[in-house]
């Protein structure tokens, strides 16, 4: 697929985190296969951005009542980023 022009893709996973396949980068995930991360921001992968991760943020970050929250903080951050 010619990605050009494109700024983000958005992979969804489901119910059961699986980032493996999804995740080329080995150090970007931690041993138990959860994002290395800050606040959703890869520590490893500059521009890779994670939500809905149990406990991203907060305990209700994995859940549909918190994962909004989260959405809107790493939104924020990435428009930043693109300046």
């Amino acid at each position: 697929m010619d990605l050009e022009g494109f700024g983000a893709a958005i992979f969804t996973t489901g119910f059961r985190p699986d980032y493996g396949p999804l995740v080329p980068w080995p150090d970007a995930l931690d041993p138990a296969g959860f994002p290395v991360h800050h606040d959703g921001a890869s520590l490893v992968v500059p521009g890779l951005s994670f939500v809905g991760v149990h406990f991203l943020r907060k305990r209700k970050s994995s859940l549909l009542m918190g994962v909004g929250e989260d959405a809107a903080i790493v939104a924020t951050s990435i428009r930043s980023a693109l300046g």
